[in-house]
């Protein structure tokens, strides 16, 4: 095959294009929370989290029970201690337990495991690169984007009686979702935060 000027040029834009449009996606999970609306999403995701589990039966048997609750994460967390009070007015509320002290004795000990309390941001769509030509966080532009930012609460309890009983509730997953649909003209939210 005879290289012609027509066809060098169909190969570059074929192999140019393609860099140019690119599909991608993109996850990070935020270490801090930093911003109203992470906290937001956080919290709100726990607040649905504490309820979806009040309403598992081996917490709602607890119906007027004193209890020991104990709650645990995978290391130090700077939401535990905000977890744990809500977690013990939440229970209080609802199922009108009364948590005592480890010292006191109680019918049951729940312990609550919390496999994630967080915010999760995820980027997919089509970008084009700026390839320096403009400034951007990410070095590209947004041409079709769906930019996520949820607030996610996952875990389970697992509920011991006096007698040595032990049982364990479904995993909980809360996800409380902030999501935009990103162009180079405009960005618009899909859904706010309740």
């Amino acid at each position: 095959m005879r290289l012609t000027r027509f066809n060098i040029k169909r190969f570059v834009a074929c192999a140019f294009i393609p860099t140019l449009l690119v599909g991608c996606s993109t996850r990070e999970v935020s270490p801090t929370l930093e911003g109203s609306t992470a906290q937001r999403l956080v919290t709100l995701s726990l607040d649905k989290f504490i309820k979806t589990l009040a309403d598992e039966p081996e917490v709602s048997a607890l119906e007027g029970e004193t209890i020991h609750l104990n709650v645990f994460f995978l290391e130090g967390h700077p939401l535990t201690d905000y977890a744990t009070r809500l977690l013990e007015a939440q229970l209080q509320m609802i199922h009108d337990v009364e948590i005592s002290d480890a010292s006191d004795p109680a019918s049951y000990d729940v312990d609550v495991f919390f496999n994630s309390i967080g915010t999760d941001s995820d980027t997919f769509g089509l970008t084009i690169p700026t390839l320096g030509v403009a400034t951007t966080a990410d070095g590209t532009i947004d041409i079709l984007a769906l930019d996520m930012f949820h607030g996610i609460t996952e875990g389970y309890a697992i509920v011991t009686a006096d007698n040595g009983s032990m049982e364990r509730t479904e995993r909980v997953l809360a996800r409380i979702r902030r999501d935009n649909v990103s162009t180079p003209i405009i960005d618009f939210p899909l859904n706010q935060v309740d």
